[in-house]
């Protein structure tokens, strides 16, 4: 299919040509050298049906997978320019990365990769992976699009992670890596690990015993003034010669 395309193109049947590149760029198993080679042969047809956003967009995708692309000998020379125009402000700041970043969600520990600054239609799908359990399991998560998550079992630890980024017929375009041994906690578990604050448990025990005293004395001066009591009662009734009314009821 991308032959054909290249053909239709020398024989300057441009809408041909665009049709079988487009097809060939949706359905053809193409090595990541013949994708480059389709996207400058379509940013070619582009340039000569005027059409320079589209051209940009390929020119873009070019530098995308290889920042050091050489253009061949059919591409003109205004092609040429703004192709390193496209260079110059795709830059190292600029260039596509793909990143692995450890992140809490929801109280749980997950591995997120991300192509980031990649023109459309260039990555189809990203793939995730980690070893864990000391490097004697791997799980792995394949996500359409340009962002892959993974759940990373308790207590959050991996031996090392490895991201791709692919074409939809599977060629890799992007590749990262990260060491392992990292461990991932809940932004609030420094709590969880705080030093309890003892508080003696004699504390009050000794408050209890430093009442008894006070309760003893209490009860003393109760008896002794109900025998007081008594006793001038009884006293009172002998001075007055009267007989004796009975018990003295007290009510408390």
């Amino acid at each position: 299919m991308l032959d054909r395309a290249v053909d239709a193109y020398q024989e300057a049947d441009l809408e041909r040509a665009l049709n079988g590149f487009d097809a060939a760029a949706r359905n053809a198993d193409l090595t990541i050298e013949e994708l480059l080679q389709l996207f400058e042969m379509r940013a070619l047809v582009h340039h000569a049906l005027g059409d320079e956003t589209s051209m940009r967009a390929d020119l873009r995708r070019l530098l995308a997978v290889r920042g050091s692309y050489q253009l061949s000998r059919l591409a003109p020379p205004s092609v040429r320019a703004v192709f390193e125009e496209v260079r110059d402000a795709q830059s190292s700041e600029h260039s596509v990365e793909l990143r692995i970043e450890a992140k809490t969600l929801g109280g749980e520990s997950w591995m997120v990769a991300q192509v980031l600054r990649v023109p459309d239609g260039l990555v189809d799908h990203t793939t995730l992976q980690c070893n864990i359990e000391s490097n004697a399991r791997t799980i792995s998560r394949t996500s359409q699009g340009t962002s892959a998550s993974l759940k990373l079992p308790d207590p959050g630890v991996h031996n090392g992670c490895a991201a791709t980024a692919r074409t939809r017929q599977g060629g890799v375009l992007f590749t990262a890596t990260i060491e392992g041994a990292h461990v991932l906690m809940p932004s609030g578990s420094a709590r969880r690990f705080e030093m309890p604050r003892h508080t003696p448990r004699d504390d009050g025990r000794k408050a209890k015993k430093k009442k008894w005293p006070w309760i003893v004395a209490a009860s003393a001066v109760l008896v002794a003034g109900g025998v007081t009591a008594g006793v001038l009662l009884s006293q009172r009734s002998k001075s007055s010669g009267q007989a004796p009314v009975g018990p003295v009821a007290v009510n408390w």
